[in-house]
């Protein structure tokens, strides 16, 4: 200790409950960038054909895993840089299936320009469309803020571009952040709950009828549009059984951080730990551990924080909450006997970032260690 833990059978249970949620023939991708462990992509591909293919955060990273037998990419983000654009060209020409998501005009001349006058191979575009839920003219924006492509003929636009550059549009990637990413309930701000409700209910039918729009207009101009991208662990069944959509996306669901306690319907178990040693007895009723502050992104607040799962009996001051190489915990009266070295057991509020602090990730079932794997970081890799 310190060190990362993963249940796999809390893992291989959470990819069944989410799978019972995808509504056929649409597939599951696996979103690397919470997951972060080749490892256990190799195993969540393996227990069942309806997972197939890698969303991914970076060019790199997308090399990376090529050259560890994975294919069947979409690269989830833009690229910006020519270095990364040509490793993204070169991908394509040995064969592999490369869909990068673009949402500009510059996004496509720079990867024309990368391709200069070779081939393609495997490489497509994949064209990324906003359905967050605007109202006031745009003034109130309730989703993430990525794509400025809101409507049909904003897509037709960039497609015919595409099509003049001779680079092939076989995508579309619509994900509703303000529905896969908008839990029902949030202990940190209970007051807000309702309006989160409300959010994700309209959020749903709109990533719907703006999707359908898109799709419909790109192959009634003759666009053979492959795959239709949508979701995420908070929205699998909404997203998969709009009729549109080819696949779903999701990955935190598999390791079930603490912030997705609060999603209704969808009861998963925790299965990504960090432990970190009891190191201090500073006073009566007071532990101190090593570490522990592994503060998720996004919107700063006290549910990006992580939270003690075992032992029962623990909790972290406001004072100094966890910190960067110790972090003190109350004892409650409900807390075992501790000593020196006991591990407590903590939850991350998000999924991959956990892995980013760590080389080996160790493997249980029940009370057994039964295997490790390297993380990303173990490899010698990151990704930014």
């Amino acid at each position: 200790m310190p060190c990362a833990v993963v249940d796999l059978d809390a893992l291989e249970r959470n990819a069944k409950l989410m799978l019972a949620r995808v509504v056929a023939p649409a597939t599951l991708r696996l979103a690397t960038k919470s997951l972060r462990v080749p490892a256990l992509m190799r195993h969540l591909a393996s227990t069942d054909g309806r997972i197939r293919g890698l969303m991914t955060f970076s060019a790199r990273e997308t090399a990376f895993l090529a050259e560890r037998g994975f294919d069947d990419f979409v690269l989830a983000y833009p690229v910006a840089q020519m270095d990364e654009a040509r490793l993204l060209v070169e991908l394509g020409r040995r064969g592999f299936t490369v869909r990068i998501v673009v949402d500009s005009a510059a996004h496509l001349d720079l990867l024309a320009a990368a391709r200069g006058r070779g081939a393609l191979g495997g490489l497509s575009i994949c064209l990324d469309v906003d359905v967050a839920w605007r109202l006031l003219d745009g003034k109130v924006h309730l989703g993430v803020r990525r794509s400025p492509v809101r409507s049909a003929d904003e897509a037709l636009v960039l497609a015919e571009r595409a099509r003049r550059l001779e680079l092939p549009v076989t995508a579309v990637m619509a994900y509703e952040a303000q529905v896969a990413g908008l839990r029902d309930d949030n202990p940190t701000s209970r007051h807000l709950d309702p309006l989160r409700r409300l959010v994700r209910a309209r959020g749903k039918s709109i990533a719907t009828q703006r999707r359908r729009a898109v799709v419909d207009a790109l192959r009634s101009a003759g666009v053979r549009v492959e795959v239709v991208n949508g979701g995420g662990t908070g929205s699998l069944d909404s997203t998969s059984g709009d009729g549109t959509v080819t696949e779903v996306t999701a990955g935190s669901g598999f390791y079930a951080p603490h912030l997705f306690d609060g999603y209704r319907g969808l009861a998963l178990a925790p299965a990504a730990f960090f432990l970190i040693p009891i190191v201090r007895f500073p006073d009566p009723g007071w532990v101190t551990a090593a570490g522990g502050g592994l503060v998720a992104s996004g919107a700063m607040g006290a549910d990006r924080l992580p939270i003690v799962h075992l032992p029962r009996g623990l909790e972290p001051t406001e004072a100094e909450g966890f910190g960067e190489v110790q972090t003190p915990l109350k004892v409650r009266k409900e807390a075992p006997r501790l000593e020196l070295g006991d591990p407590v057991v903590c939850r991350h509020a998000k999924a991959g970032e956990l892995m980013e602090r760590f080389d080996t990730v160790i493997f249980v079932r029940g009370d057994e260690v039964v295997g490790h794997d390297k993380t990303y970081r173990g490899e010698g890799a990151a990704f930014g």
